[in-house]
């Protein structure tokens, strides 16, 4: 599809990219952002609106949540912390993904890379200067 937007969207909410509300379109990176949501529901366990949450949705509430008490409060107990590395990039990753101004957001081809790279137990290629939480998120 390139630089074609679409416009009409089919989606559910928690899962659309914040830019859809004024420009009333999508692309790649709508996409991104959507896939996004689905690494952070994978990564904390939780549905990508919560009433948990507030007026939040799941990407504001982890972004808040690493401000005010860490990375370890968003990770679902129930994963196997004896991989706390991999789960944190894949973290960022999600992070990365769902990064407010859509320019920040990594290609799919990029997603895919990042998490094969993830998997990897020496793997060096995640940059947390990357992250989109540093990216003015919150």
């Amino acid at each position: 599809m390139g630089q074609r937007s679409m416009s009409v969207i089919a989606g559910s909410c928690g899962y659309i990219a914040p830019e859809y509300a004024y420009t009333l379109r999508v692309n790649e990176k709508s996409d991104t952002y959507s896939f996004g949501v689905v690494i952070l529901e994978l990564v904390t366990g939780k549905l990508p609106v919560d009433p948990e949450f507030g007026e939040k949705d799941l990407v504001k509430w982890v972004c808040s949540t690493i401000q005010n008490k860490g990375e370890e409060h968003v990770i679902d107990s129930k994963l196997d912390l004896c991989h706390k590395v991999e789960i944190t990039k894949v973290l960022h990753i999600g992070l990365l993904c769902t990064s407010q101004l859509p320019i920040n957001r990594p290609t799919m081809r990029k997603v895919v890379k990042m998490l094969l790279d993830a998997s990897k137990p020496e793997s060096c290629s995640m940059d947390r200067k990357l992250s989109p939480y540093y990216h003015g998120h919150v």
